[in-house]
C-alpha cells in the first residue's frame, strides 16, 4: 500500500520507497539464511544481508534529504556498502571472532540511522515540522538501540554473545528498524499530502505575478476579518491603491516593464504594512489593503505613508529585455481611496464601494494623493457606549 501510494504521488517519495524495498530484500536474504533452503557458510549470507540492509537504509536517508531540500551525497550509499563489504570480507577471511564482526556491523548501522535522524530534524512549529521531529525521534531511538546492543557485545561474556548471535535476537532488532522505517514512510506520505494541499490552496488564492492575494483570496480574507471585527466591535479599515498612469508605462516601455513595476510596488506596499494587515490584487493595477482595528484616521495615515514611500522609491527596470531605451528607473505615484467601518459600517459591499469612490475622488483631484471620509467622521456625533478610538500614533 505504501509503494502504491508513493507511485500515485509520482514524487521524491519514490527515492526512499526504493530504499525500503532494498531493506526488505536484505531481510529476506537474512531469514532465508536461517533455513535449510540455502547451503553454504551461514556467516557469508548474514554479512551479505546486513550489507544490503545498510544500502537500503542509505537510499532511504538520501530520499529524505531530497525531500527536505538538503544537499545529497549520491556516493554516500556506495561508501556505506563498500565499508561493510570490506570489513566483513576481511574479518571473515581472517576468522575474526564473532564479537568484532557484530560490533563493526552494529556501528555502521548505528551511524546510518544517526545520519538519517540528523536529516529529519524539524524546523519551525507547524504541523510538518512536528511530523519531522517525530520521524527524527524514531530514527534516533533505533540508533540508540543499536548503540546499546554494541555496548552489550563489547561487555558481554561468551555465553551472552552466543545468545545475541541467535536469529531471534536479530529478528527483533530488524523488526524494530523495519517498523520505524515504515512509520516514517507513512508520516512522510502525510507530509506530501499536506504540502500538496497547501500548494493547491496557494495557487487558488495567490496572484501569480505579484505574490499577494488574488481577488478570491482577498474576498475570503475580507469576510473573515469583517466577521471578527463586527463580533468584537472594533473598526476595520480598507484602502484601494491605484498606480497612476500605468497604461502609459505599458505603452512606452512594454508589458514586461509593467510587470516589473507591479511586482516592485506590491513589494513596497507589503513592506509598509503593519502586522495583521492584508494586501491583495484588486484589479489590473489596483491593490486592496485590509486593516483590522483601524479607524478612519489611522487608515488615512497609513495611506499617506504608502503614497509617500512609493513616490520616493524609483522602480529599477535595468536589464529588462524588452527595454529599447536607456532608462534605468521609473518614478511611480499612486492614488489611494481610504475608508473604514466607522463611516460606512461593517458591510463588505459598503467598504469596497466607499474605498472605490474615494479612489475616484483622488484621481479627479489630480492623482498622487489620498481621499478619505475623515470629514464625514468629524461631523458625525459620537455614539454612546462605543469603544474609545485608538490613537494614530500606534501605526505612525
Amino acid at each position: 500500500m505504501l509503494i502504491f501510494g508513493a507511485h500515485q504521488q509520482r514524487s521524491l517519495i519514490m527515492h526512499w520507497v526504493r530504499g525500503l524495498l532494498v531493506f526488505g530484500v536484505g531481510l529476506a536474504i537474512y531469514f532465508l539464511s536461517q533455513t535449510s533452503l540455502i547451503h553454504g557458510p551461514q556467516n557469508v549470507y548474514v554479512a551479505t544481508s546486513v550489507t544490503i540492509i545498510a544500502l537500503g537504509i542509505s537510499l532511504f536517508v538520501n530520499g529524505i534529504r531530497l525531500l527536505r531540500g538538503y544537499r545529497v551525497y549520491r556516493y554516500w550509499a556506495l561508501l556505506v556498502v563498500t565499508t561493510l563489504l570490506a570489513c566483513n570480507a576481511v574479518m571473515l577471511n581472517m576468522h575474526t571472532p564473532d564479537r568484532w564482526i557484530l560490533l563493526s556491523n552494529l556501528l555502521v548501522l548505528m551511524w546510518v540511522f544517526g545520519y538519517g535522524s540528523r536529516s529529519l530534524v524539524g524546523h519551525g512549529k507547524d504541523f510538518v515540522a512536528h511530523v519531522f521531529w517525530l520521524c527524527c525521534s524514531l530514527f534516533a531511538l533505533v540508533s540508540l538501540m543499536l548503540a546499546l546492543l554494541a555496548v552489550k557485545v563489547i561487555l558481554g561474556d561468551q555465553e551472552s554473545l552466543q545468545s545475541f548471535s541467535q536469529w531471534s535476537m536479530h529478528a527483533y532488532m530488524m523488526t524494530a528498524a523495519m517498523l520505524a522505517m515504515t512509520t516514517v514512510t507513512s508520516l512522510l506520505l502525510l507530509v506530501m499530502h499536506v504540502r500538496a494541499q497547501a500548494g493547491l490552496q496557494a495557487i487558488a488564492t495567490l496572484d501569480g505575478l505579484t505574490g499577494v492575494l488574488n481577488r478570491r483570496g482577498l474576498q475570503e480574507a475580507a469576510t473573515r476579518m469583517q466577521a471578527v471585527s463586527q463580533r468584537i466591535r472594533l473598526p476595520m479599515g480598507m484602502l484601494i491603491v491605484d498606480l497612476d498612469y500605468f497604461k502609459k508605462v505599458n505603452d512606452v516601455y512594454g508589458h514586461l516593464v509593467g510587470d516589473v513595476v507591479l511586482k516592485a510596488c506590491a513589494g513596497t506596499i507589503r513592506a509598509a504594512l503593519r502586522g495583521g494587515d492584508v494586501i491583495g490584487r484588486y484589479g489590473g493595477e489596483e491593490f486592496c489593503i485590509l486593516m483590522p482595528n483601524t479607524g478612519e484616521h489611522e487608515a488615512m495615515i497609513l495611506a499617506e505613508r504608502i503614497r509617500r514611500i512609493i513616490e520616493v522609491t524609483p522602480v529599477s527596470i535595468a536589464g529588462v529585455e524588452s527595454m529599447s531605451s536607456d532608462t534605468q528607473a521609473i518614478k511611480c505615484t499612486v492614488s489611494v481611496g481610504s475608508v473604514s467601518s466607522e463611516t460606512v459600517g461593517y458591510g463588505l459591499e459598503g467598504l469596497f464601494a466607499g474605498a472605490d469612490q474615494n479612489l475616484y475622488k483622488a484621481k479627479q483631484n489630480g492623482r498622487n494623493r489620498i481621499a478619505s471620509n475623515i470629514d464625514q467622521l468629524l461631523n458625525k456625533p459620537p455614539e454612546p457606549g462605543k469603544p474609545a478610538k485608538r490613537h494614530a500614533s500606534l501605526i505612525a
